[in-house]
């Protein structure tokens, strides 16, 4: 009898890691949130698993992704049928796209309610806090309604061209709301929007499930 060996493939702890996104329901939820295109090979939560994995495993998120899908399981990892030169730069970039289209901060918010909803999470107090990264050089928004990279001030009170990132946890600092804001967006106001809308979230989570919009 001759054995022939197809493929071998070192997944490690990345098979616990998909199994536990798979069981939570997370590649259904984003798919429903964000259509699969029927002319695409693959889904939004395809992409989304994969760039996951890619962190998990400790290597530079989203460098090399379709030269690293060749090393790893797909079809035990993300589903059967799709293919390594299926996430190419192209490929991710228009499910990156479609994700921001449809609203990230929503899916982000619906997709940790869900985990928070599945693992019987308690959620009896929360806590937002907010940090800032700089860049250089010279940016354009496409429109008001895109990212403001601009000028604000720093935790160190120093005047930079910045965005910043905010994040709300629960008593035991598991995220359940995050977002990326303008550079010269205040922390007050930031604050009183996130702690509007954790009340919200963590309201669903007692009368029932329906999806969590981003502050206005």
């Amino acid at each position: 009898m001759t054995v022939q060996i197809r493929a071998i493939y070192e997944s490690s702890y990345l098979n616990i890691m998909s199994a536990i996104i798979k069981q939570l329901g997370l590649p259904q939820l984003m798919d429903r949130m964000v259509p699969v295109d029927p002319q695409c090979q693959t889904r939004p939560s395809d992409i989304v698993t994969l760039i996951l994995l890619d962190i998990f495993s400790g290597r530079q998120a989203l460098v090399h992704l379709e030269s690293w899908a060749h090393e790893i399981d797909l079809p035990k990892l993300i589903r059967e049928g799709v293919q390594p030169s299926q996430f190419n730069d192209d490929a991710i970039a228009r499910h990156l796209d479609r994700l921001y289209q449809a609203g990230i901060h929503s899916i982000l918010s619906a997709c940790l309610l869900q985990i928070y909803q599945k693992e019987g999470i308690p959620l009896r107090a929360f806590h937002g806090d907010t940090t800032d990264f700089s860049l250089y050089g010279a940016y354009e928004s496409a429109s008001s309604a895109t990212l403001n990279i601009t000028y604000g001030y720093n935790r160190e009170g120093v005047r930079r061209k910045q965005i910043q990132f905010g994040l709300v946890g629960n008593e035991d600092g598991i995220p359940m709301y995050g977002d990326v804001h303008d550079g010269n967006q205040s922390d007050k106001t930031w604050n009183l929007l996130t702690s509007m809308n954790s009340f919200n979230e963590r309201s669903s989570m007692t009368n029932g499930f329906t999806s969590p919009t981003r502050p206005p």
